[in-house]
Order: C-alpha cells, then sequence, then structure tokens
C-alpha cells in the first residue's frame, strides 16, 4: 500500500466549499498530503481569493452553484476523472427561536446542504465522476445527535444528512465508492459572521463554548479538517459518521 503520507500524493481531488471555513482547511490539509486540488465555490471572488491564499502550482478553481442541477453536473464532468470528493458548502448557519427563523434562508441551506449533496451523488452516480475506489465525503453538523434551544431546523436538515450517508453509501458501492460524513462540533469560521453578533461578542461566546468542552478550546477549521483527511484515506470505511465536537455531544 505504501507509506500512508504519501498515499494522496498526485490524486485528483475535488473540494466544494473550499474556499472558506472547514472547506479552505482541508484544501490546505490536502495540499500538505500531495494532492492535486480543484476547489470550488458559487463566488467567482471567492474561488480566485482561495486560489491565490492556497499559493500552489497544484490548486485550481471553478465556479459552482449547486443548487443549479444541470450547471452542477457540467462542471463536475469537466473535471472527471477524480479520485475523491469533499462536500462542504454551507453560506448560511441557521440558529436563534424557531418563532423568529426566517424560513427563506432556512430553504437555501437546505438548498445547498442537503440538496447540493444529492445533486453531487447523482452525477457522481449517472456519470462516473469518481473513479473506482475513491470516495464522496459530506459534512453534517453535530446539532443532528444533541440539538439545543434554537437548532430545531438545523438539526433536521442535518439529521437528513446523516441517514442520506448510509442510503448513498448502498446507492455507490456497486461502483466501489465509499461515502462518509463528518459531524462538526462548534468551529470558528467566517459563518458566524452572519449572524450579526461584533468580533468581541463572538469571542466571548467561544471562550464560553471553550470552558464548556472537555478538550478546552473551541476548534479552528484546521482540527475538522482533521477528519476529512481520515475518511478520505481510510479505504475500509464506508457509511461512517465521525464525530469530531470536542467532546461536546458529552454535555449534560
Amino acid at each position: 500500500m505504501g507509506r500512508l503520507s504519501d498515499k494522496l500524493h498526485g490524486q485528483k481531488i475535488v473540494v466544494i466549499g473550499g474556499t472558506s471555513g472547514i472547506g479552505y482547511g482541508v484544501a490546505e490539509l490536502l495540499l500538505d498530503a500531495g494532492a492535486h486540488l480543484v476547489v470550488l465555490s458559487s463566488s467567482r471572488e471567492r474561488v480566485d481569493e482561495a486560489v491565490k491564499r492556497l499559493n500552489s502550482p497544484n490548486v485550481k478553481g471553478e465556479v459552482v452553484d449547486v443548487r443549479d442541477e444541470a450547471q452542477t453536473v457540467k462542471v463536475l464532468q469537466s473535471l472527471a476523472p477524480i479520485d475523491h470528493l469533499v462536500f462542504s458548502g454551507v453560506d448560511k448557519i441557521i440558529r436563534g427561536k424557531l418563532e423568529d427563523l426566517d424560513l427563506n434562508d432556512a430553504k437555501h441551506l437546505f438548498g445547498v446542504k442537503f440538496w447540493g449533496a444529492v445533486v453531487i451523488a447523482k452525477a457522481v452516480l449517472k456519470h462516473d465522476i469518481i473513479k473506482s475506489s475513491g470516495s464522496l465525503t459530506l459534512t453534517s453538523g453535530a446539532a443532528a445527535i444533541k440539538p439545543g434551544k434554537g437548532a430545531s431546523v438545523g438539526a433536521g436538515l442535518n439529521g437528513g444528512v446523516l441517514s442520506l450517508t448510509t442510503g448513498l453509501a448502498n446507492d455507490l458501492a456497486d461502483k466501489k465508492i465509499r461515502v462518509n460524513t463528518v459531524v462538526p462540533g462548534l468551529v470558528i469560521t467566517e459563518l458566524w459572521d452572519k449572524l450579526g453578533k461584533s468580533k468581541e461578542q463572538q469571542k466571548e461566546d467561544f471562550d464560553a463554548g471553550a470552558k464548556r468542552l472537555p478538550v478546552g478550546f473551541v476548534a479552528e477549521p484546521l482540527h475538522i479538517a482533521e477528519a476529512y483527511l481520515y475518511l478520505i484515506r481510510a479505504d475500509y470505511a464506508t457509511g461512517t459518521l465521525v464525530r469530531i465536537d470536542g467532546g461536546g455531544t458529552l454535555l449534560t
């Protein structure tokens, strides 16, 4: 099998949502592992900025909106065949009192995170986007396992992704393509800016979270990215959920 550190060397990996947050952290680790990357986002500006920041001859970027099935299929076909695909495309956080929730925001996120995963998996199954023995890695969230107050809709969305993982692992088994999902807990990303809190307020929230968590700190994207690297490398893992939450689900 060769050295584990060289396992991804030269492999072509697509990271949808790889221009910010967790997806960008995944891109950084994969580059360190010697992979050739394509980072995708719905924003040309974010794609160009991410490619510039990653600063490697082994990375390029493309624009894709996973809510547009035809465009997504066209882009993925243009990149095929690839070895692995990571989907971490999220551009909103659903959090707050249900009675105050903007359902249009919620429907938008379902369109991206849940239906986006379905669109991608359908394309992989129908158009041979991923090589046999490759993998598709999705992204859920710890609220699916332990939803708190103000997280019921987000929990439903993320729970759907957990069930989807098992179904897709069965659907893609004949092609020998593994399907797994990372379940992150609290993590510091740019998405928190969209909730309207200042950086100072966010820091207070993260400091409070760090005191509660058994590990004593709140994750940065690179901490979470380790789980994706594991699932991409782990040839014996399919239909697997990897929870990486700092022990958050242990709390009473």
